[in-house]
């Protein structure tokens, strides 16, 4: 367990504490912290932001993209698993070059559907991907493509999400 003290954040295996009430006391030439048990924890985990690449996860005929916006919020910097992004095709399947549903440099609204980074639900378990993950849709809302690859989180298993779930193969 490494955690080290930084001006008013305690830092520890992975997450950092903002500590409120810090009060330098000096005994003798050493200077220790008095930490208060108010405090507010925040998570070092940045997930997708602007110029994220991302693979495509469904067979819409994208199979890299750039995030361009994070939507859902006035300066929201960084999105997670079930929220919708402005993203651009960098690169395109080789078998589906000519056949594809997308081009090259255009833009389309994607939902995350998998990320690197821990996510931890309210029961305590934690779950991760190999790789940062979108699903392409078009201006109605639908997905462009007719079938997702891999298993979705559970998070996206009800309300708007219902038509990504009916296309994937399972939950996880």
């Amino acid at each position: 367990m490494k955690h080290f003290l930084k001006k008013n954040l305690l830092i520890t295996d992975g997450f950092k504490l903002r500590l409120k009430g810090v009060e330098p006391l000096t005994f003798g030439t050493e200077i220790r912290h008095s930490i208060q048990l108010s405090y507010k924890r925040t998570y070092l985990i940045f997930m997708i932001q602007q110029q994220t690449l991302l693979n495509v996860s469904d067979n819409s005929g994208a199979k890299k993209v750039k995030c361009i916006k994070v939507l859902e919020g006035f300066k929201r910097r960084v999105s997670f698993v079930g929220d919708f992004i402005i993203v651009s095709v960098v690169e395109l399947r080789n078998k589906s070059k000519k056949l594809s549903k997308v081009k090259k440099g255009e833009i389309y609204k994607a939902l995350i559907t998998k990320t690197k980074s821990k996510v931890r639900n309210k029961d305590g378990s934690i779950y991760f991907f190999n790789k940062n993950s979108v699903s392409l849709i078009n201006k109605q809302g639908k997905p462009l493509a007719s079938r997702i690859i891999g298993p979705l989180p559970k998070k996206l298993k009800k309300g708007r999400y219902s038509k990504f779930n009916n296309i994937s193969p399972g939950t996880v």
